[in-house]
């Protein structure tokens, strides 16, 4: 909803923009993904606040909000009163603070191997003492009960202490979370032994048909514990893409300074100063080479594996790496405002939205925990009144109920269920990041993968986007390549972009610079000059008609150029015609491969263009379009139009540009994609940026969007239906038919929920080693 919408829903006064900010905070203490919706939903509340977000993954929130009407204090005592702890987080305003997260996470990783080693110990004794001397033939401990239980409560009040302040934390809200589950079955267990061996002791109870489960207590804090440390390794390594980026970032630069070269930190140096780059440094800034030539390693930004040849006058991005030639660079920015930097902070925003599949995890989980309390209280009532005497009857009664109650509330706990979506989103657009594909949210990756139709743009986008020399086609006159020295003489005195194509033309082809004098031009017609006593007349056939030059001669290479919908520029020396050049914009090398890997994921393609039909035809041809996917001589709205055509249809449609005149059709489309050589208004209108240039990267979003939303499926799969599937055995439906065999403890139910949670992390780890063409 929009600021104007929600004022006139509220009806409050529309908030001044210039008010509006957006902070980070970084949340301590959240357990759950049901923490972080409650939070969400806390913080959304407060008056002022225009939208707010909390990532249980990513450990923190972003709230925008009306500076005039809420402020820090409000949000801090909020989030406090939740019973967590918030602090402005560094992403926010001085840097993006991955130090501070990574040693946070390093801390938090700390503290529970600490607990769940000193768990494990205890567990392993307690186990060793109640199972010994029967299954073993050891003696007998005195006292063993006694020590057992001193070890269980240990492990309970001391390892398993998170989980039972995150259940207070949730009833003081009056609601429920995963740790409800924990702490309910792991002290239901605990507290019915206890009882069991104080009543025993004194006489109270026959034991022999009271067993205890001090270790059953145990084993469940303690393989939880390895559940939330496989959650807590698994968030380190599924947001390690935006620390990866930013540990390119050298800590020294070599700066101009008072007519010396000296070495200073990274963040002293200015825009404005000269930078040397060394061969096999990396490059601190952003800026332009003013000296040098080189190839420069620019995967980490864009993915692309060559490095590409840099010279004077090209741009250079901080993080890549100099592999050859020194090199003298002016800087144009530094620090945060680097592309690096841009990069890294879009990747966090995307990582701190919610995917809409997110929405429908959070809508089970809200009933999921009180039903399955009222569950598991409805299996040990009905254990302990009515199945335990006919099939356990070894086993008193209320011992069976509190056994399978336990039982069903520790299966049934999906812990890893509110790790199973943001963690594959996390990792997801993190190896986007890595590949230089950018996701601006989890919805756009989402929506990527849920894609049937893709249109393109033309120029720029399936084209290079410039004019380029196509054919060329001399009369013998003169030798070629003098020619070709005359024309690029005359067309270095114009800055029209077919001058520029043939300029480069000439270059490439060898020709030697010359000189050219007494230049004048016709603009839209022609340009004409002097050059080595020659006199150049350049342009249209009209131009050189009107300047009495017959073209007959070249008169069939300016049909075929026409019919191909190309441009025809004609050279003539001395009165005389002598070359004609065929100009257009060439496809961009990988474009014809990148639509037939489309095709291949089964999607319909379309091409969007301005240009007349004819050229947009010819260039559709060479890259295996069909006619009927073209739609040419479109103005901005009317490809605006036909994306919103297309999605009346029912059809999911994205769309690909690079230019202003693309920002509204990119607006339009369920996913609006920009490739990252485009304008800032196509950036900015789009939900997907393609950082490198190669199109080819474009079927790689779209693979990599799939096996991102493959892999929450396989997530909830496992950290849910998984679960639900084990209840009918936790709770013991079939002892009737197998027995005791059949039975599952307590232990063994906590025991598969952290194997669920393993799964969980590792297949979301998997997309680290993403291959788009596997």
């Amino acid at each position: 909803m929009s600021d104007r919408a929600a004022s006139l829903t509220t009806g409050a006064s529309p908030p001044d923009p210039r008010l509006i900010e957006v902070l980070h905070l970084r949340i301590d203490g959240m357990r759950c993904d049901n923490c972080a919706a409650g939070l969400r939903r806390r913080l959304g509340g407060l008056e002022g606040v225009l939208d707010a977000r909390v990532s249980y993954a990513l450990e923190d929130a972003r709230i925008r909000f009306d500076a005039s009407r809420v402020g820090l204090a409000d949000f801090e005592r909020a989030v406090t009163e939740a019973g967590y702890s918030a602090r402005p987080d560094a992403f926010s305003d001085e840097g993006l603070g991955e130090d501070e997260r990574t040693q946070a996470l390093a801390r938090e990783l700390a503290d529970r191997w600490r607990r769940l080693c000193v768990g494990l110990i205890a567990s392993l004794l307690v186990m060793g003492l109640g199972m010994g001397p029967h299954m073993l033939g050891l003696p007998v401990v005195p006292g063993s009960e006694w020590i057992a239980a001193a070890l269980s409560g240990l492990v309970l009040l001391w390892v398993g202490r998170e989980f039972h302040v995150g259940a207070l934390r949730a009833a003081r809200d009056r609601t429920t979370n995963m740790d409800t589950l924990v702490s309910l079955g792991a002290s239901v267990a605990f507290a019915y032994s206890l009882a069991v061996l104080i009543l025993g002791t004194e006489g109270w109870l026959d034991r022999a048909r009271f067993p205890v489960y001090f270790e059953s207590s145990a084993m469940i804090v303690t393989l939880v514990m390895l559940g939330k440390l496989l959650e807590t390794r698994g968030k380190r390594v599924a947001s390690g893409a935006v620390r990866a980026l930013l540990e390119t970032r050298p800590e020294h630069a070599w700066v101009e300074r008072d007519g010396e070269v000296v070495q200073v930190a990274s963040d002293a140096v200015r825009p404005g100063d000269r930078v040397h780059v060394r061969p096999g440094d990396r490059i601190p800034i952003d800026g332009r080479i003013e000296e040098g030539k080189t190839h420069i390693d620019e995967s980490m930004l864009t993915g692309e594996s060559q490095p590409i040849a840099r010279g004077e006058g090209d741009a250079i991005h901080a993080g890549t790496i100099n592999r050859e030639g020194a090199l003298i660079c002016m800087a144009t920015a530094v620090g945060d405002a680097t592309l690096l930097a841009d990069i890294a902070r879009l990747v966090r925003e995307a990582q701190a939205t919610r995917a809409p599949i997110q929405s429908l995890v959070d809508r089970i989980a809200s009933v999921f925990v009180p039903v399955m309390i009222a569950t598991a209280l409805g299996v040990g009532l009905l254990w302990w009144g009515y199945a335990a005497n006919r099939f356990l009857p070894d086993l008193d009664p209320l011992a069976a109920g509190v056994l399978f109650a336990a039982s069903t509330l520790l299966i049934s706990c999906p812990c890893a269920m509110g790790l199973a979506t943001p963690l594959a989103l996390v990792a997801g657009s993190g190896v986007g990041a890595e590949r230089g594909l950018l996701f601006k949210s989890a919805a756009s990756l989402e929506a990527l993968g849920r894609l049937d139709t893709v249109i393109l743009d033309k120029t720029g986008t399936l084209t290079l986007g410039r004019p380029t020399v196509v054919t060329t086609r001399s009369t013998d006159t003169h030798p070629e390549v003098d020619v070709l020295a005359w024309t690029a003489a005359i067309e270095r005195r114009s800055e029209h972009p077919v001058a520029l194509a043939l300029v480069d033309h000439a270059v490439k082809r060898g020709a030697p610079g010359l000189k050219a004098t007494e230049v004048s031009a016709d603009p839209g017609r022609g340009i004409d000059g002097n050059v080595a006593s020659h006199r150049i007349t350049i342009g249209s056939a009209a131009h050189l008609v009107d300047a009495g030059i017959d073209t007959g001669e070249l008169e069939d290479e300016e049909r075929r150029a026409g019919e191909a919908g190309l441009t025809s520029v004609l050279v003539a020396v001395d009165g005389r015609v002598a070359m004609h050049f065929a100009i257009g914009d060439t496809p961009d090398p990988h474009a014809a491969d990148t639509l037939q890997r489309l095709r291949t994921l089964g999607l319909d393609l379309a091409m969007l263009t301005g240009d007349a039909e004819a050229h947009a035809v010819a260039i559709a041809e060479r890259l295996g379009l069909a006619r009927k996917e073209v739609i040419a001589e479109l103005l901005p709205g009317e490809k605006a139009a036909r994306v919103r055509e297309r999605r009346e249809r029912g059809e999911r449609v994205a769309m690909v540009g690079d230019g202003l005149n693309d920002g509204p059709a990119l607006a339009s489309a369920d996913v609006g994609i920009a490739i990252g050589s485009g304008t800032d208004v196509a950036i900015e209108a789009a939900d997907v940026v393609l950082v490198r240039e190669d199109l080819g990267a474009l079927a790689d979003a779209v693979v990599l969007s799939r096996r991102t939303l493959r892999t929450i499926r396989q997530n909830l799969f496992w950290a849910f239906g998984y679960n639900v599937a084990a209840i009918p055995l936790a709770a013991g439906l079939f002892v009737p038919w197998g027995g005791e065999s059949l039975r599952l403890s307590p232990a063994v139910a906590s025991l598969a929920m952290a194997l669920s949670s393993l799964f969980v992390v590792t297949n979301s780890a998997r997309l680290r080693r993403f291959d788009p063409r596997r």
